[in-house]
């Protein structure tokens, strides 16, 4: 009789949900060791350094118990944001597992951020840790909608007034609270990064955040046998897909709380990981620390998402593993490139580089079964292969709206399909090229400037460590481009030698008319290391006022 791998039934399971997701898994693997962590857990009953699918069901449980025993109820809003240990993902699951839904929010939101989302998701309970409340918050009077703070973390770190999630535990029920939770019913809030305003919640149910996660991890050749570094954060819906991903399918991953280059490389030799997946940014940091002195051989899969990657980049990294060897010949590592956003749960396309296939500039691949990807005019007509227009999508993942906000999700949301808020367009083969966010394309004196593609060639020029390309405003053309830059270590290139290179590189229409450069401190990065332009674009906004 056949033995149907442990993905594939994770991947056929029609009723899996946030709820039940651990234990099922545990009942399939039992205590298959798939998670040991950089920084251990210091819970009394949970002073773990690794994790099997049964301790990890186990948190789940207790976790969702406790939340009832403080009085959360289904349906109730649960704000979460620790300093991304394993207990931060656990935590999401059980508060879908409690019945209630889960508001993960980003680590370095300070207290007036927190208060906006809370206020907004109608959170009265907020799980924080001492790091991130001491650092962020500071004084539970700042965020006063929260009625019941709770204290993650060993008990020793709980302040008077907060429940301590610690002792709580201990406390609780080791088997969960009985609910009946379908795939279609709301489990968690993930909010956008409010680039263009005020944060949005993208509600998301069980399907919208399992779906696209269970067939990735079917169709990719992964399994138990196989280990990775996991260093995302996981309160963002990248990270969070990857956490899933990675328990689909067995993946034995060396956890990381925060990303530092230096400990990255060595945890990669040292673990022998063979699959890593993180954005531009840790692949920029990474070789900027240098990755020749480390033994990256074992590296058999890698992956990006959240910003464009340079392919001399991807390239090096590629060089650097090994997919497989076959007598004298060898396949370079695997490189997987994801498009994808909040409101999409992830992914929506995916390009591979492999076995040296190579892709047109702006390729972003193609849709990731059962999406489905569009391109639309200002009027939301259907743009024939080569032509402009907006990026519209349709799958599982799509959010089912944004909480509380009814026209916003009208505006997001037309027959069943997503606008992005992307500029993009189609080849003949199907393949999405991304060409700018909406938001992003300046406007100079007639002509329309897609920054994503000055930034692509800023990004050659080998002293370019970071590159963002704005457009700020002019009294007569409306807008002026201008390149905000960070430099790599030990470079010494001043702003007027670089204009002079966009000079020479770049066609006059779309050059640059300015390029500051910042130091990397300063670069105004979100949770997953992409460059809010939002801040650019308010701090230079008076660039050009004088100018007539």
């Amino acid at each position: 009789m056949a033995i149907i791998p442990d993905k594939f039934k994770v991947a056929l399971d029609g009723h899996l949900t946030l709820a039940n997701f651990h234990q099922k898994l545990a009942e399939w693997r039992g205590d298959h060791k798939y998670c040991k962590l950089h920084e251990p857990l210091e819970y009394q009953d949970f002073p773990l350094k690794e994790l099997s699918m049964v301790d990890a069901a186990t948190f789940v449980e207790r976790m969702a118990s406790a939340l009832r025993d403080m009085g959360v109820k289904p349906g109730d809003r649960v704000g979460i944001t620790t300093s991304n240990n394993i207990d931060l993902p656990m935590g999401v699951f059980a508060i879908a597992r409690a019945g209630a839904v889960a508001v993960p929010m980003n680590y370095m939101l300070k207290s007036g951020e927190m208060r906006y989302i809370m206020e907004n998701s109608g959170a009265e309970t907020l799980i924080v840790d001492r790091e991130i409340f001491d650092t962020n918050i500071g004084d539970r009077d700042k965020i006063p909608v929260i009625k019941r703070w709770v204290m993650a973390g060993p008990s020793r770190d709980c302040l008077e007034g907060f429940i301590s999630l610690d002792q709580a535990l201990s406390a609780a029920n080791p088997q969960g609270p009985s609910i009946r939770q379908t795939p279609d019913d709301v489990v968690a809030i993930f909010y956008t990064s409010g680039t263009t305003g005020f944060p949005k919640g993208a509600t998301m149910t069980s399907r919208n955040l399992l779906t696209a996660q269970k067939i990735g991890a079917a169709i990719l050749p992964v399994g138990p046998k196989s280990s990775g570094i996991y260093c995302l954060p996981a309160a963002h819906v990248m990270g969070f897909g990857v956490y899933i991903m990675g328990c689909c399918v067995g993946l034995r991953s060396y956890y990381m709380r925060h990303f530092s280059p230096a400990e990255v490389l060595e945890a990669m030799e040292r673990e022998k990981a063979q699959i890593f997946v993180g954005v531009p940014a840790m692949y920029a940091m990474m070789l900027d620390h240098g990755i020749d002195k480390y033994d990256l051989s074992s590296l058999k899969m890698l992956g990006s998402a959240a910003d464009a990657m340079p392919q001399s980049q991807i390239e090096i990294f590629q060089n650097k593993g090994n997919l497989f060897k076959l007598g004298p010949f060898r396949a370079k590592a695997f490189f997987a490139e994801i498009y994808g956003m909040v409101e999409l749960a992830g992914t929506a396309t995916m390009k591979i580089s492999i076995l040296g296939l190579r892709y047109p500039p702006g390729c972003v691949g193609w849709p990731v079964w059962p999406v489905r990807v569009r391109i639309l005019d200002e009027e939301g007509n259907r743009l024939p292969p080569g032509e402009v227009g907006e990026v519209a999508v349709k799958g599982p993942g799509v959010t089912v709206g944004y909480w509380e906000n009814p026209d916003a999700t009208q505006e997001l949301i037309k027959d069943g399909w997503l606008r992005t808020g992307d500029m993009g367009k189609m080849d003949r083969l199907g393949r999405l090229y991304f060409v700018d966010r909406k938001k992003d394309v300046i406007k100079c004196g007639g002509y329309s400037i897609f920054s994503v593609e000055v930034e692509r060639e800023i990004q050659e020029h080998p002293e370019v460590a970071e590159a963002a390309v704005i457009g700020v405003p002019h009294p007569l053309k409306k807008q002026m481009p201008i390149a905000v830059v960070s430099l790599v270590s030990g470079s010494h290139a001043s702003e007027e030698e670089l204009l002079s290179w966009c000079r020479e590189h770049i066609a006059a229409y779309k050059c640059p008319r300015v390029v500051k450069i910042l130091p990397p401190e300063e670069m105004p990065y979100g949770m997953t290391l992409k460059v809010r332009k939002l801040e650019l674009r308010e701090r230079f906004s008076d660039l050009f006022q004088n100018e007539s």
